[in-house]
């Protein structure tokens, strides 16, 4: 990396890539069209033919720096060749007019129709090689070959590299082409697959690539995936000039410290900490080339290359079979090791042996969740890859998510993602619970939940006044800021009712059979008989029935109080004692244990758990072995008052 003066991204930048079969001059081409020799390798340069990725640049007429990958012609080399056309804004096709359209050609044809490489140029080379008449008839033969691809109105232009013939016109028609590309999406998410790895003397680690989305500043930290490495940027520079900031689509090469050339590799990639997650398993739809000699079958081996990543996977279908020549079927790929990819990203299946390419697509799922062979896993991949940000991101919400995770989930950049979320929370489709959202539907799944384990729990124990709030969070396994979200939206919504820690059906009432209420009628009686010493809830339940489920139902209509597990009361019980304690208080400001069970004919057994009653409830306050008040007399009274009203029913 040379130094040179930093200069801020001007975002005129493109990335175009060769493409062609071997031997039809593409290397030459480059270094006539640029000045540079992108055979870099001594190896390369010995044997004439382009091994390994080769790059250069120039400067096009209407002052956009173009980015040049050459990549190799030879079929031993297509793994080269992959890695350098993934990112590209268009593709030069070079064909030699003294042999025309070879095998390779056609093959990195049907590469870049996988990869989603709509525009291109092609070069006609070796012009000074041939007659009018054999240019005419080699151009005829390629124009037959390109009609049915997405390469068919490409501009067509004869050259020769030896004698610059046709050389200014082709640079224009690189421009022209590149003028009319859509600009890169920024979804603040910048990813650099590496192609290089080396060092430099004097500045250490470097990569290159080219930037896929986003832009990455000098002095940020970047995290190397799939292996979570942490660096920092040193130093940018595209083109040999020094910047502060690369710009999206623009060949970068990255000058990092805190880490050593030894621990990247081509297939890594570069990205802002915590935005990429690596995947070993992938979903899309997978085309098989139409050329292609048999079918990709389930459990197939497979070689996946996206980005400058190689790795083998297993193909999973999701329907059918068999995906036969020229069709294509949803499946999942469940790779040998992870790669850091994203939505969107196109890739390239080839046959590890004999090698073969198979077809591709564009990758629609990179979560990791395993797809079973159901069309409702078809259905929900079809609405991820669908037009419309709105409905892209209404598939994101099927589980609640943070806009943030949901907009990732979906491919979307932020802007995307705010717009298609206002929309689809102001027409209902969305409903906010707490930090997430989730999409109507998966809400009216959790409520539905909810109901029927309510509807359950009130068969199950008629008696209680709800189920424990806890129990239904864990039931849908949210947050506590979701669920508490989710249950205040079911209140206002009523199709339920919270009851302290409980929730319950607006409809239902704890309600006691006659029977029960006989056997209340008894045990009422003689709790009555001493209501300052009354049974034990032992005595209750083994002579009169009532056992804690029964007791806690009482209690819950204010029939009764219960002081933890081993004292029970009638609320006049209490407010008697309440009444006489507060009553002494007030007059002589503190009172015993012994004081209030002399005052109130009651027992120590039965006096401790009244006083620490008045304790909870604030009316009374410990001050060493004696109790003073804590409100004045008036409120003390009022407190008591409350605490022993027999309940309304609630409906």
């Amino acid at each position: 990396m040379t130094q040179r003066a930093p200069a801020e991204a001007s975002g005129r930048t493109g990335v175009i890539a060769t493409a062609g079969h071997v031997d039809h001059g593409k290397s030459t081409l480059i270094t006539a069209l640029t000045g540079i020799d992108p055979d870099r390798l001594r190896e390369e340069r010995e044997r004439g033919m382009t091994i390994d990725l080769g790059f250069a640049w120039l400067r096009l007429p209407d002052g956009r720096d173009l980015g040049i990958v050459d990549v190799p012609g030879h079929q031993d080399f297509i793994r080269n060749m992959l890695a350098g056309v993934g990112a590209v804004d268009a593709v030069l096709l070079v064909v030699a007019l003294d042999e025309g359209v070879m095998p390779q050609t056609r093959e990195h044809l049907a590469i870049l129709r996988i990869l989603g490489v709509e525009r291109g140029i092609v070069a006609l080379t070796k012009r000074d090689l041939v007659d009018d008449e054999w240019a005419a008839l080699a151009r005829a033969d390629v124009t037959a070959v390109l009609r049915d691809t997405p390469l068919a109105a490409a501009p067509l232009v004869e050259v020769s590299a030896m004698t610059r013939r046709g050389l200014d016109d082709l640079v224009q028609q690189i421009a022209d082409v590149l003028a009319g590309a859509p600009p890169r999406r920024d979804v603040d998410r910048p990813r650099l697959p590496i192609d290089r790895a080396f060092t430099l003397a004097g500045f250490g680690t470097v990569v290159t690539g080219t930037l896929v989305e986003g832009t990455f500043r000098v002095g940020e930290e970047i995290e190397i995936l799939p292996r979570h490495a942490r660096a920092r940027i040193r130093g940018i520079q595209t083109h040999k000039k020094g910047l502060e900031v690369a710009a999206a689509g623009s060949r970068v090469a990255l000058n990092l410290s805190g880490i050593a050339k030894e621990e990247l590799a081509r297939g890594m990639v570069v990205a802002r900490p915590g935005t990429v997650a690596p995947t070993s398993v992938l979903a899309a739809r997978v085309s098989v080339l139409s050329s292609g000699a048999s079918p990709l079958g389930h459990d197939d081996d497979v070689k996946l290359h996206t980005g400058t990543a190689e790795v083998m996977a297993r193909i999973a279908l999701l329907e059918g079979h068999e995906i036969v020549p020229g069709e294509t079927a949803w499946a999942q790929l469940r790779l040998a090791e992870p790669i850091a990819a994203s939505l969107g990203d196109r890739f390239v299946l080839r046959r590890p042996s004999p090698p073969q390419t198979i077809g591709g697509g564009e990758i629609a799922d990179t979560s990791g969740e395993r797809l079973r062979r159901r069309r409702d896993a078809v259905e929900a991949l079809e609405k991820r890859t669908a037009p419309t940000p709105q409905t892209r991101l209404l598939a994101a919400l099927d589980v609640p998510r943070t806009p943030d995770e949901a907009g990732a989930r979906s491919g979307l950049g932020s802007s995307e993602r705010d717009a298609a979320l206002t929309a689809l929370l102001a027409d209902g489709r969305a409903v906010r619970l707490g930090d997430a959202v989730v999409g109507r539907d998966a809400y009216e799944a959790m409520a539905t939940r909810v109901e029927r384990a309510l509807a359950a729990a009130h068969r199950r124990a008629p008696l209680r006044a709800g189920a424990p709030r806890e129990e239904l969070r864990s039931l849908l396994g949210l947050t506590a800021k979701r669920f508490s979200a989710l249950v205040d939206q079911l209140a206002r919504d009523d199709r339920l009712v919270e009851r302290v820690a409980s929730l319950a059906l607006p409809g239902h009432v704890p309600t006691l059979s006659a029977d029960q209420e006989a056997m209340w009628t008894r045990a009422r009686a003689a709790l009555a008989h001493d209501p300052l010493q009354p049974p034990s809830p032992q005595s209750l339940e083994a002579d009169y029935g009532l056992d804690r489920e029964l007791v806690a139902a009482l209690a819950e209509r204010g029939d009764l109080i219960r002081i933890g597990t081993e004292a029970v009361f009638l609320p006049e019980a209490v407010a008697r004692f309440a009444t006489a304690v507060i009553d002494d208080l007030e007059a002589n400001a503190t009172i015993t244990v012994s004081r209030a069970r002399d005052l109130t004919q009651s027992s120590r057994k039965h006096v401790l758990p009244l006083l620490q009653l008045l304790d909870d409830h604030g009316i009374t306050r410990r001050s060493g072995d004696d109790r003073v008040l804590v409100v004045a007399p008036a409120h003390a009274r009022e407190r008591v008052i409350t605490l022993t009203r027999r309940k309304e029913v609630v409906r």
